[in-house]
C-alpha cells in the first residue's frame, strides 16, 4: 500500500531529490510538500498521513516547532528530520523532544532505511495497543461477568418474592378490576427485570437456557404489542410476519431479549419520523432450510467504521449516560448459542437492517409460541423439606405450599436440612426442594448424603446463578432438575406434582 508522506521542506529541489531517493530504492510513497507551519498543520490536522520528513531550518517554518505540533496534533506519528546542517546538540535534542530520527541531507543512503524502521515500529506501536486494548476489554468483560454472576442469586431472590407475590394479589383479585391491573403490571415488570438479569448474565461464563423447539412466527406476533410501547409517538411499528409456524431451537427469554434489543436499537436511530419493520419467513440456501429475522429501520444509518464495531461490547456511538454498548453485543452472543447468525447492512441516511438466520427445526408442539395462560397451582398431601436461605422467600414458599395441602419443614443451611430430615425419620419428605448454594453446606450436598440413606427421595433444585457459578461450588446439575429463579408460585406447584406424579 502506498506509504502517505508530509514533507516540509522550502527547496523544491531538494524535495524532488529525496522523492527521487526513496523510489530508487523502491519505496512506493506519495509525497506532500509544504513549506510554511500553517500548511504543515492544515495537513496534520487532516489526517492520512503515515510518516512526516522535516528540514530543520527553513525561511517559513522552524523543524523543533513543527516536531512540537506533530506530538500534539499526531503523537505516534513518525517524524524523521531530513536536513543539510544540524548540530550534534540540535539532533540530541530533537531526539530527546520525540523525533524518530535524522538524515543529513548529504548520506541520504539512510533515509530509506530510516523510513522503514520508523514505519515498522510505529505499526508494531500500534499492534501492542490494539493487543492491549483487547486485553483490557477482555479483563473488563471478565470482571463484569464475575460481578454480573454473583449479584445474580440475591437479585432473583428478590424477583422472585416480587413476582410471587403479585401472582397471589392477581389470585384473590377479580380480573378486569383496577388492582388486578396494578398486580398484573408488577409481574410483567418482573419478568422484564429477569430478562435484564439473562442479559447480563450472557457476559459471565454461562448461564441457565431452557432451550425448545419455538415458533418464531407467534412469538414476534405476541411481542407486537408489547413493543409498540416501547416506541415514541413518532416511530411506526410494522410487523409482517409469515404465513404458519417458523420451528427453531432457542430460549424463549434469550429471543424476546434479542427483539428488544434490535427495536430500540432502531428506535434510537430514528431522529424525527420513521418506521420499524419486523420481517420473519423461511429460505433455502444451500439446500437448507432456515428461519430468518428481520428489523429494519429508515433512521441515519451507520457508516463503514461504525458498522465494523457494531457488535462489540461496550462500544457505543451514543451520548455519556445513554448507552452501555452491551444491546447488540448480546444479540450476538444470545443469537451464536441458538447457532444463529446476525448480519448488518447499513448505509448513512438510509437506514439499517439487522438479518438473523436459523436453522429450521422439526415440529414443535405450537403452544410454546403463545402467551402461557396463568396456571392453576395443584394442591397435594405430601410432606416436603424446603431449604432456603432467604427467610422471606422460604416463609412465603413454605405459606402457600401450606395452603395447597403439603406438610412443610423448613431449613436456612445444608446442615439444619439434614437435622431436620432427621427428626423426622420416622415419617420422612418425600421430596426435597433444595437452593443449589446454600450456606455452611451446599444443596447439592446436603441432597447427596440424604440420599444415602432415602434412596426414593424425589429432588428439585432452585437457583439464581449462573451455570458457571454452580460449576464452581463442585458440580453439575441436568437443567430438568433446577427450577430457576426469579419462577411464580404456579411454576413452583406444577414442577412440583410433576415430579411426585413421575413414575421412579
Amino acid at each position: 500500500m502506498k506509504c502517505r508522506i508530509l514533507h516540509l521542506e522550502d527547496d523544491p529541489l531538494d524535495a524532488e531529490l529525496i522523492l527521487r531517493r526513496l523510489e530508487a530504492d523502491g519505496f512506493d510513497c506519495q509525497i506532500d510538500r509544504v513549506d510554511t507551519e500553517a500548511a504543515f498543520l492544515q495537513a496534520l490536522e487532516r489526517g492520512g498521513v503515515d510518516l512526516v520528513l522535516a528540514d530543520f531550518s527553513l525561511p517559513g517554518a522552524d523543524g523543533m516547532e513543527a516536531l512540537r505540533l506533530a506530538r500534539q496534533v499526531k503523537p505516534d506519528l513518525p517524524f524523521l528530520i531530513v536536513s543539510g546542517v544540524i548540530g550534534e546538540e540540535a539532533a540530541v535534542d530533537s531526539l530527546q523532544n520525540g523525533a524518530t530520527d535524522y538524515i543529513l541531507k548529504d548520506r541520504l543512503s539512510r533515509l530509506t532505511p530510516a523510513v522503514r524502521r520508523a514505519l515498522d515500529e510505529a505499526a508494531l506501536r500500534r499492534d501492542r495497543e490494539s493487543l492491549g486494548d483487547q486485553l483490557t476489554r477482555a479483563q473488563k468483560l471478565e470482571i463484569f461477568g464475575e460481578l454480573a454472576g454473583g449479584v445474580a442469586h440475591d437479585y432473583n431472590n428478590i424477583l422472585t418474592i416480587i413476582m410471587a407475590n403479585s401472582g397471589l394479589l392477581m389470585a384473590g383479585l377479580a380480573e378486569g378490576t383496577r388492582l388486578h391491573k396494578h398486580a398484573s403490571q408488577i409481574e410483567y415488570a418482573c419478568g422484564q427485570a429477569a430478562s435484564l438479569t439473562r442479559q447480563l448474565l450472557v457476559f459471565s461464563r454461562d448461564r441457565g437456557r431452557d432451550a425448545a423447539v419455538l415458533d418464531l412466527n407467534g412469538i414476534v406476533q405476541n411481542a407486537e404489542s408489547m413493543l409498540a410501547r416501547l416506541l415514541p409517538e413518532n416511530v411506526e411499528l410494522a410487523v409482517s410476519p409469515a404465513n404458519g409456524p417458523l420451528h427453531i431451537m432457542a430460549d424463549r427469554g434469550d429471543l424476546e431479549q434479542v427483539l428488544i434489543n434490535l427495536v430500540l436499537n432502531a428506535r434510537d436511530a430514528i431522529r424525527s419520523h420513521g418506521t420499524i419493520r419486523i420481517e420473519a419467513g423461511r429460505i433455502q440456501k444451500d439446500r437448507q432450510e432456515l428461519v430468518f429475522l428481520k428489523v429494519r429501520d429508515n433512521g441515519a444509518g451507520m457508516t463503514s467504521e461504525v458498522k465494523a464495531r457494531v457488535f462489540e461490547p461496550f462500544f457505543t456511538t451514543k451520548p455519556e449516560g445513554s448507552g452501555t454498548g452491551l444491546g447488540l453485543a448480546t444479540c450476538r452472543r444470545l443469537i451464536q448459542s441458538m447457532d444463529g447468525q446476525i448480519t448488518v447492512k447499513s448505509h448513512p441516511g438510509r437506514g439499517t437492517e439487522f438479518r438473523i438466520l436459523w436453522p429450521a427445526a422439526e415440529g414443535g408442539g405450537g403452544s410454546q409460541s403463545q402467551i402461557p395462560v396463568r396456571a392453576e397451582m395443584p394442591r397435594g398431601c405430601e410432606k416436603i423439606l424446603l431449604a432456603e436461605d432467604n427467610h422471606m422467600l422460604r416463609d412465603m414458599m413454605a405459606g402457600q405450599l401450606e395452603e395447597l395441602g403439603y406438610e412443610v419443614l423448613q431449613a436456612s443451611n445444608g446442615i439444619e436440612g439434614l437435622d431436620v430430615f432427621a427428626q423426622s425419620k420416622d415419617n420422612p419428605p418425600v421430596l426435597v426442594i433444595a437452593d443449589v448454594a446454600l450456606p455452611l453446606l451446599s444443596g447439592r450436598e446436603m441432597v447427596r448424603l440424604l440420599q444415602r440413606s432415602s434412596p426414593g427421595l424425589r429432588v428439585l433444585h432452585t437457583s439464581g446463578h449462573s451455570d458457571h457459578t454452580i460449576a464452581a461450588l463442585g458440580f453439575q446439575l441436568p437443567a430438568g432438575d433446577v427450577l430457576r429463579k426469579p419462577f411464580t408460585l404456579a411454576e413452583l406447584t406444577l414442577r412440583i406434582r410433576e415430579i411426585l406424579s413421575a413414575t421412579k
